[in-house]
């Protein structure tokens, strides 16, 4: 017997629309920044260091094969990669009994083997059965934090505190022992310390050319990445920002699992850090290279305290200055783009100036020793963009399309003065600090929780030039998101911004049109409250009261 579908049902279902889950995307009212997010979510998604690898008897999702660069694309792969745990977990599990962890992985054939022959056991491990070696390069001090902000990204995108919580204890060891270990620790600063490196960078300079070292019967890689206690050492920013922003990730992350005593001692941690920091690294404009912790090598020729260094813009986005010293330091760079002393396409340097007549062999212009990176762009773009300085963050991001239109659609991290293409860093790490800056500096959201939960919207369009723009934003693992469509009338002098998604609480931070001082605000047709804030010259109107639901908050200013 066939039964009849009632026509109006029929109807239903043949146009009910299908339910897409949500997805990261900038709208086509963004015109060419919905080209250049489109570019590089196409980029990240294909990176060839993107792939799914065995280790440690798992299948991973990995980013780039070192941990340190891993963690730094995960900065943009939350919006659209599923699964972003597996590749970190598999670092966690090889955490040692004292607490430092490994840099990266390979095959047991490969060529870097011989550093087992160079290097203390502490730093290095054989799994047999997988045939593969783990070392941690002694000379850096940056991947126990790094490993705390690698589980806050997996903390907000999933929102699985019960996961989260296996770590924290780990993850405060590994804390524990940067702030402890004599080669990392300086008891005289009470600050992380390192060799003098490049700033963040892997390698310390030698006492002449890498031939001459050779020929003098040394092993180059053990002279620029091995250290002990007579290795000259000092405090470099870039390190000490990292542990600021890690103690407070672990602080918010204790306080999601109801551990409010251990909340409060990392913030409290972080408070050290940052005074420490701020007192000891500021030259009065930025933040020195390196703050000697031991005498400077005879033949390392840096004028420490005035050379400018990559950590600077992170230093920016991970809170340690404060907005006026962040301002400082965005001056800082952009005049360097005007004085373009080394006559260089843009002035995102590694350092500045390089080092003469060469570092480790490294010329002048090229690799960190002042060569340009879209690392410390994409970092500064959204530095500038949230400190009130909006038209310098769109003009990096214009000169990085640029750059992607220059190169076929690709964007290549590393680059010489000239804007010849360097090489020695995976180009996705440059390509997530962009996309970084495009959603949460551009596009303005930023989450101020977990799945969104508090969110806070300031879409800066208008100093883009953009009046009409929808933007999507999405955590890859659980779908949780936020929307909105921003919408301007310069004729009526009129702002809109309709929202919707999973937060349980909006902070809405309203642009407007320079001249503009004053507005009134409906939320859903009421009369709302809201305040006037200034960040350097730019005006916004802020409404933090915004509860959970669909919403539209309208402006008229004048």
């Amino acid at each position: 017997m066939r039964y009849a579908i009632p026509f109006a049902f029929a109807v239903l279902l043949f146009v009910a629309p299908i339910c897409a889950q949500p997805q990261t995307e900038i709208g086509k009212g963004a015109g060419e920044y919905k080209e250049l997010f489109d570019a590089l979510k196409d980029l990240l998604l294909k990176s060839h260091f993107v792939k799914k690898v065995n280790l440690r008897g798992k299948e991973r999702n990995q980013f780039v094969p070192w941990i340190r660069d891993h963690v730094h694309v995960m900065k943009a792969m939350k919006y659209f990669s599923p699964e972003i745990a597996s590749f970190w977990e598999a670092f966690m599990e090889s955490q040692t009994d004292e607490g430092l962890y490994f840099d990266y992985y390979y095959p047991l054939n490969s060529p870097i083997a011989h550093r087992m022959n160079l290097f203390d056991k502490r730093y290095w491990h054989i799994y047999a059965s997988e045939n593969i070696q783990m070392h941690r390069l002694p000379v850096e001090a940056d991947l126990e934090y790094l490993m705390v902000e690698g589980a806050y990204y997996i903390w907000q995108a999933t929102g699985d505190n019960n996961y989260v919580r296996e770590w924290l204890d780990d993850l405060e060891h590994g804390m524990q022992y940067a702030m402890s270990d004599p080669l990392r620790w300086s008891s005289k600063h009470q600050l992380v310390k390192r060799g003098y490196t490049l700033d963040t960078w892997d390698f310390m300079q030698l006492p002449t050319t890498r031939e001459e070292y050779t020929r003098q019967g040394n092993d180059v890689q053990k002279g620029i990445f091995d250290i002990d206690e007579n290795t000259p050492m000092g405090i470099m920013h870039g390190d000490n920002s990292g542990m600021y922003a890690a103690c407070r990730q672990l602080s918010e992350m204790f306080a999601s699992v109801g551990d409010t005593v251990k909340s409060r001692v990392w913030q409290l941690q972080a408070d050290l850090f940052r005074t420490r920091t701020n007192a000891l690294c500021w030259n009065g404009k930025y933040y020195a290279h390196f703050v000697p912790d031991d005498p400077l090598p005879e033949y390392l020729h840096i004028d420490q305290t005035n050379t400018l260094s990559l950590s600077n813009p992170y230093d920016i986005n991970r809170g340690l200055p404060t907005h006026d010293m962040a301002v400082s330091i965005l001056k800082t760079y952009q005049e360097l783009k005007g004085k373009n002393e080394l006559n260089s396409f843009a002035e995102w340097f590694g350092i500045y100036p390089p080092v003469r007549p060469h570092f480790a062999d490294y010329q002048p212009g090229s690799y960190m020793n002042g060569g340009v990176n879209t690392i410390v762009g994409g970092e500064l773009a959204k530095a500038a963009l949230q400190h009130g300085m909006e038209e310098y963050g769109v003009d990096i991001l214009n000169r990085t399309l640029a750059l992607i239109r220059k190169h076929k659609g690709d964007l290549p991290v590393a680059y010489k003065p000239d804007g010849t293409v360097d090489e020695g860093i995976p180009d996705n790490w440059g390509q997530a600090a962009v996309m970084s800056a495009l959603i949460e500096g551009l596009a303005g959201v930023v989450d101020k929780g977990q799945l969104f939960d508090a969110v806070e919207l300031s879409p800066r369009w208008l100093a883009a030039g953009k009046n009409d723009v929808e933007v999507s934003v999405a955590y890859g693992p659980s779908k949780k998101f936020v929307k909105y469509h921003f919408s301007h009338n310069a004729s009526r002098k009129t702002i809109e911004l309709r929202v919707s998604g999973d937060p349980k609480h909006y902070y809405v931070r309203v642009l407007l049109p320079a001249g503009s001082s004053r507005a009134d605000i409906t939320v859903d047709g009421q009369p709302a409250e809201g305040s006037i804030e200034q960040v350097e010259e730019s005006i916004y109107v802020v409404i933090s009261n915004v509860g959970a639901g669909e919403h539209r908050v309208r402006v008229v200013y004048r």
